[in-house]
């Protein structure tokens, strides 16, 4: 366990990192999982003229976990949230592998992503071309948490970005939807937009249990039983089966 003055050390040390002259102050706060840290702004001199503003704002926080005491940077929040998030950040470990997590985590995405008010606008933005199309909890779900996210795969060589990147909306740009009701069709499976992927390019729809499908000019192919086994192929890439195989 990390004691209050050792992760103080550590606090200083990241704030010090990168910063000429002596080490800044920090203050620090304890909570379950460890401490939130964040520099100390220091007060400009008094003047007789007008107020100044500080000569920085929006300091990152850090937090040093209690057992490692590993350092992670949180953005400029009320150490309160910042400690909420990050209890959601280690609620969430083995969610996902950390070569998926780590992209994930690069996109933008975090434990607890709300979207909400975006995925309403989308949803009014695009009512003409959704009309008709049932969306599920489940997809809404993967909207709001997922909504947004550029999320890069791994080539066939290993590296990041040498595959085909998967956008999950609500993204710039339109929404397609003749595959999705041409799918629900064949195959009598109610389906709902979930993205789009450069591959084709093709769309990327999820049903009422679900299970995300690619819809491809060349054939339409089963991704994932859910939606984080499907993030975890997009992301790593891979061979897909054919939705006709009903494998699903």
């Amino acid at each position: 366990m990390i004691s209050r003055d050792e992760a103080l050390t550590i606090a200083r040390q990241w704030a010090a990192a990168g910063q000429p002259g002596p080490t800044p102050e920090v203050d620090l706060r304890e909570f379950d999982l460890g401490y939130v840290a964040w520099r100390v702004i220091p007060a400009p001199p008094p003047t007789d003229g007008p107020p100044v503003p500080p000569p920085s704002t929006g300091y990152p926080r850090a937090v040093i976990d209690g057992q490692t005491g590993e350092v992670s940077q949180w953005p400029s929040l009320p150490w309160q949230t910042v400690a909420e998030k990050y209890a959601q950040y280690r609620a969430a470990e083995g969610r996902f592998p950390p070569d998926v997590r780590q992209v994930l985590d690069k996109a933008g995405w975090f434990p607890g992503r709300d979207r909400t008010a975006s995925v309403n606008l989308w949803m009014v933005r695009f009512a003409d071309e959704l009309a008709g199309l049932d969306c599920p909890p489940v997809a809404r779900a993967a909207l709001v948490e997922f909504g947004g996210l550029r999320l890069p795969q791994f080539g066939r060589r290993g590296h990041l970005g040498g595959g085909f990147t998967s956008y999950i909306h609500p993204t710039l740009g339109g929404v397609v939807t003749e595959a999705a009701r041409a799918f629900a069709e064949e195959y009598d499976n109610p389906v709902y937009p979930l993205g789009n992927n450069e591959d084709g390019p093709s769309e990327l729809v999820v049903d009422a249990q679900g299970r995300v499908f690619m819809l491809h000019w060349a054939d339409d192919f089963f991704v994932g039983p859910d939606v984080d086994s499907a993030i975890v192929k997009l992301i790593r890439g891979g061979d897909l089966s054919e939705a006709s195989d009903r494998d699903w």
